[in-house]
Parts: structure tokens; sequence; C-alpha cells
């Protein structure tokens, strides 16, 4: 069971948490690959786009980087008005209250995807005041399951780690809350827990 009692910060990831973005994630890859190849000379073979991003960090080629963040930028945006909000989310966002949150509580996102792509869906989805603090994919260097993200965050609102709370949708963020000693669930459990509610008020 879910307890925000004592806690300060609720982290949430983005894509698959908050909305799914329209991305072609595959085609964005290939690109990547065939211009680190092109680049450097030397495949970049990878599962997901940080282990290529990883190999430019350890070539120390800033300028580079910042080239890929504005090509993963370039095809997150493209599609970005097709994004598909997870209304059980955006709820929980919007009505904090009917779930035993304190009034206090500050929310920030941790994402591996860029800042603009962060700051446009939460616009989009009439969410973004509700923010008081954004890590992107371009604020550190060191990706998830790394918990560099989220010590950033904790850093920024000078709390203890028992003080924050990390929701994602995938098994990568609980390991990353793991990494990091934050707890750290399944956006599941608070679509569960919004459905419920739903139902307890009978709305739709």
């Amino acid at each position: 069971m879910i307890s925000f009692k004592n806690k300060k910060v609720i982290v949430l990831d983005l894509d698959g948490t908050i909305v799914d973005l329209a991305a072609d994630w595959h085609h964005l890859k290939q690109l990547l690959s065939d211009r680190y190849t092109k680049i450097y000379g030397e495949d970049c073979e990878f599962k997901h786009i940080s282990a290529c991003l990883d190999y430019i960090v350890e070539k120390e080629d800033e300028k580079e980087l910042e080239n890929f963040f504005e090509i993963i930028q370039h095809y997150e945006m493209k599609n970005i008005g097709k994004n598909r909000e997870i209304q059980e989310t955006i709820f929980f966002i919007n009505n904090l209250e009917l779930f035993g949150v304190p009034k206090s509580i500050k929310l920030a996102i941790f994402s591996l995807n860029t800042r603009k792509t962060i700051e446009s869906s939460l616009k989009s989805a009439k969410i973004y005041h509700k923010f008081d603090y954004i890590v992107g994919r371009e604020d550190i260097r060191k990706w998830k399951p790394n918990p560099d993200g989220l010590i950033k965050i904790q850093e920024h609102f000078g709390i203890n780690k028992s003080e924050m709370i990390y929701f994602g949708d995938l098994k990568k963020d609980l390991k990353t809350g793991e990494n990091a000693g934050i707890d750290s669930y399944l956006i599941d459990e608070i679509i569960d827990l919004v459905n419920k509610k739903r139902e307890e008020m009978k709305i739709t």
C-alpha cells in the first residue's frame, strides 16, 4: 500500500507515466546508431538510446552529445500533438488531496525525454503549473537506472531520501529508485488508486 505520509516530494516519469509519446523510437535508434558509426568509425550497438549516449559521454565529446540531444528532441516533438494523456495520472495530479497527499507536497519530473518535450507535454495536459522542478535527459550525464537524476532532485529540495517517492512505468524506474535508496512504484499503483477512488465517488 502506497503511503504519502511524511513525503515532501513526489517524482514522476513522463512517457508511459503521464502521457504516451507518439515518437518513432525504432527509427530514432537507427538514425542515432548510423550517425555514431559515421562520426566515430565504429558500431554503436545498443538496446536503448541511453546506451549510445553513454559511449559519447565516455569520449568526452560534449559538442556531439548536444547534437544527439537535438536529434532526440526533434523526434520527440515531431508528433507531440498526438500524445495520449494517461487520464488516471492527470486526475491524481489534479486531485492530490483525495489521496492523502500533504498539501505542502512538491511535484517533480525525472524523465529520459528532453526538457522541451517534458514542458510541452505538461502544458498540453494543462498541468505544467503543478510542477516545481524538472530533470530531463540533457540535465544529467548518467541515465536510468543510474540514480543521478533522483539525487539531483533530492539535492535541489534539500530533503532526505525517505521524504521522496518516485513513480514510473518500467522495471528500470524501480531499479533507479532502488539505486537511489528512494521508495519507487510502478504508475499502475496510482492508476489503481484513482480507479478505486473514482468508483467510490462515482466519477467517470
